[in-house]
């Protein structure tokens, strides 16, 4: 299928524009860049080795995996700085992560001391090494241990342990990613960063110097990378954004769509061949790309129906863009690259449809 014109493409199918990935991403490297910080990609929009080997090409080194089996996905593709932003519980996937961390390099966060026990004996009965960042709450309450003491006290059990090495903090601010108002999302912002930061002071204090601090998201990512101490930024939806996102952020734009055909039509509405199965509506309809009047009245499994003024005929194509990409890229199994309405590159995604 490569060189083939998207017209020439069956539907529904996920497309990536390359040309628009390319802008987002070039304009992300610059403001880190400009900070003087490290770009992580977040994986879990992207879930696609084929797409991870291509950044790779364009300067991106650093990834950061959801979920174990994102980051196994990473190490085949041949990615040697990965860092799990999620603890790893229970034998079977430690053992998993053991025999990872054997093949590369492999960091993960943990927020519980009982774990970081597990995790050393883990990595010594493999002979493996592993580093370890402590995930700090900033105001999410999702996973992380408060600021301060607590981060000292879990620091200090995996300094102890020979296996695993001490190597910095994380705070993810993801409560505040699609905030609306601008002034309101920095300001929240700065102030878990405020805490990161006095944290990372107490650990040095202590002997305890954190060498990496990441945190951010595509929402929030130019106020985390100015911040004093923060060595890194962990984006991911800004490569590919959605239509809820770029609501936020309009200065990247939508790489991601689903190819889709015209079935049936009324006078005022049509029918396209992609439902809820290959687009999510998990933050709302989804956008008809290049249509701005047309408007997405209802996804069911297999249809979406779309309202406007002058139907297309009965075959014509359309563009959706999803309103949340990360969900939507795990609906699908193969993603075409394309470049000037030609395919470019076939990918598999290999870590859709996978909660491992």
């Amino acid at each position: 299928m490569i060189g083939q014109k998207i017209a020439e493409l069956d539907s529904p199918q996920l497309l990536i524009d390359l040309d628009i990935l390319d802008a987002n991403l070039r304009r992300m490297q610059q403001g880190c860049s400009q900070h003087g910080v490290r770009l992580r990609v977040h994986f879990k929009s992207l879930k696609c080795g084929g797409l991870a080997k291509y950044l790779t090409q364009k300067g991106v080194t650093s990834f950061l995996a959801a979920k174990l089996n994102e980051a196994e996905v990473l190490a085949e593709a041949g990615i040697a700085d990965i860092l799990i932003a999620n603890e790893i519980i229970g034998p079977i996937k430690l053992r998993r992560l053991a025999d990872l961390a054997q093949r590369v390099p492999v960091m993960v966060c943990v927020d519980d001391i009982a774990n970081v026990v597990a995790l050393g004996e883990a990595m010594k009965m493999a002979g493996a090494r592993l580093g370890v960042l402590v995930e700090v709450n900033i105001g999410m309450n999702r996973c992380g241990v408060e600021p301060g003491e607590p981060v000292l006290e879990l620091a200090r059990a995996i300094a102890r342990h020979d296996n695993l090495r001490f190597v910095g903090l994380q705070g993810y601010d993801g409560h505040l990613q699609m905030i609306a108002d601008a002034a309101e999302r920095r300001q929240k912002c700065l102030c878990g960063m405020a805490a990161l930061h006095m944290t990372r002071q107490r650990l040095a204090e202590a002997g305890l110097p954190a060498s990496i601090v990441t945190g951010g998201g595509t929402g929030t990512w130019e106020w985390v990378a100015s911040y004093t101490g923060m060595t890194e930024v962990q984006p991911g939806s800004f490569l590919l954004m959605d239509s809820a996102y770029h609501a936020v952020r309009p200065e990247f734009a939508c790489s991601l769509s689903i190819l889709a055909t015209v079935i049936s039509r009324k006078t005022d509405r049509y029918v396209l061949d992609a439902g809820s199965k290959a687009i999510s509506k998990d933050f709302g309809m989804p956008a008809v790309k290049g249509h701005d009047l047309e408007k997405v009245l209802k996804l069911a499994e297999e249809h979406t129906i779309v309202e406007t003024r002058q139907p297309p005929a009965i075959g014509e194509r359309r563009e959706i863009v999803p309103a949340h990409c990360c969900a939507t890229m795990n609906l699908h199994r193969t993603c075409f690259a394309v470049r000037n309405g030609v395919v470019e590159a076939v990918w598999p995604i290999e870590a859709s449809g996978r909660y491992d």
